[in-house]
């Protein structure tokens, strides 16, 4: 079964340290923690130790990935979760493995899960990301300059 430790040092690595963008929807953010998700945190004073915990217990935990059998998947699916939020990634790997879109993780799409090729859901979910994020900056231009990081950041997973 897959494990949160190898799976967050990767995350807090794509996510980086404090930035308050103004372009930014999410506002000020640490480790992609955002003031926006989050605001009763202190972003700016927020330690590596303090984003694992709101980590496991709002993505991890939600997503149910310590029941999923290939870490890849697992890690692809919590990674996603803290860049586009835990109910999109959900539905969309719902949609890849031909589930309910419903944004919850159940037992049913769990089962799903673990019984596809892992190198053809991680192909699908890569592209379905890709079509999310493409969607993204039409509805929102401001986010075309993070569009090209996004994609990069999907295709080295």
């Amino acid at each position: 079964m897959a494990d949160f430790n190898k799976a967050i040092e990767k995350t807090l690595v794509n996510e980086g340290g404090y930035v308050n963008d103004p372009n930014d929807a999410g506002g000020e953010t640490k480790y992609g923690i955002s003031k926006r998700a989050y605001p009763s945190v202190d972003i700016k004073n927020l330690t590596q130790d303090g984003a694992k915990e709101i980590y496991k217990r709002d993505y991890w935990d939600r997503l149910r990935a310590d029941e999923i059998k290939s870490q890849k998947v697992a890690f692809e699916l919590f990674d996603t979760a803290v860049n586009m939020g835990v109910r999109t990634a959900s539905k969309l790997i719902q949609g890849c493995v031909g589930a309910h879109p419903d944004g919850v993780i159940g037992e049913k799409t769990l089962q799903l899960i673990n019984s596809v090729d892992e190198e053809l859901l991680l192909l699908r979910f890569k592209l379905a990301k890709i079509a999310r994020y493409a969607y993204i900056t039409r509805r929102r231009p401001a986010n075309k300059k993070y569009l090209l990081g996004w994609i990069n950041r999907t295709l080295e997973a």
